[in-house]
């Protein structure tokens, strides 16, 4: 399978938000998605990442307090949408879409994909169909994007039954041939999920389970300052810890934390 990590923007945060021993340096966190080529069910994306959608959508209060909270460095080149064409590729030929959480940052380009089936977990469905408003915002949910009529379209993942990974637990084989298999990594955002590729160079995308390799080297969690936004904080040091005993265990698959600057720095800026 070809896989490509593309950046789709950047947000700005203290060094030490990410990791409680860093320091107050800011840090140029890359949203990075996957764009996949199944061998049966054709390309696809694992998150669509940033797109001028965020920009205005966070307009007005209270959704403008997100971008106060996290800097944005976007451009239109980077939408993954304007990346396509690169690799011979434009919208109509995303089939299939997994999303790993609701988090803006993870599906703000969204509508650039009418035609894409959707797969996300229905844990994190449920709470997207609950939070409004502030309440929202404060779990980084932006509702207005996602599109209109996207339901129709979306495929929820119940059961993770599948052969486990090793820490992880069982996963949920998304196209039933072992190729993509996706894992619960819950305690950053509710129902968050990350993809195993089983490919010649086995893949862990691990969405926001951390937010830097060196989290998952050294177990080193974010800053308490940040914990009003996390779904579970017991939750999430449990997955970091997993993380980190299967990174130890199969140190021959690439981990990805979805802004990890030095995932961005070895994968991404010199592909």
């Amino acid at each position: 399978m070809q896989v490509i990590l593309l950046d789709t923007g950047i947000c700005r945060v203290p060094e030490f938000h990410v990791l409680r021993d860093g320091s107050r340096r800011m840090l140029d966190c890359h949203a990075v998605v996957a764009l996949i080529e199944h061998p049966q069910r054709g390309w696809g994306l694992f998150d669509v990442g940033y797109s001028q959608a965020m920009i205005s959508a966070t307009q007005q209060l209270p959704w403008s307090l997100y971008r106060q909270a996290t800097p944005l460095q976007l451009s239109p080149e980077l939408e993954v949408v304007n990346q396509l064409p690169r690799y011979g590729l434009s919208a109509a030929d995303i089939g299939w879409i997994v999303l790993s959480h609701a988090h803006a940052d993870h599906v703000a380009a969204l509508a650039d994909f009418p035609q894409a089936q959707i797969y996300m977990s229905a844990v994190a469905f449920e709470l997207l169909s609950q939070v409004q408003g502030i309440n929202a915002l404060r779990r980084g949910i932006i509702p207005s994007l996602f599109p209109q009529g996207w339901h129709q379209r979306l495929h929820l993942i119940y059961e993770f039954r599948d052969q486990p990974l090793f820490a992880l637990g069982n996963t949920h084989d998304l196209f039933g041939d072992g190729l993509l298999k996706l894992v619960e990594l819950p305690g950053h955002a509710r129902g968050q999920i990350g993809m195993y590729i089983a490919n010649s160079r086995p893949i862990l995308l691990a969405a926001d389970g951390a937010w830097h390799s060196r989290a998952i080297r050294e177990q080193v969690l974010p800053h308490p300052i940040i914990y009003f936004m996390i779904d579970d904080a017991k939750a999430m040091a449990t997955t970091l810890a997993r993380l980190s005993a299967f990174a130890q265990a199969y140190p021959e698959v690439l981990i990805v934390p979805c802004h990890c600057p030095e995932i961005y720095a070895s994968e991404v800026a010199t592909a």
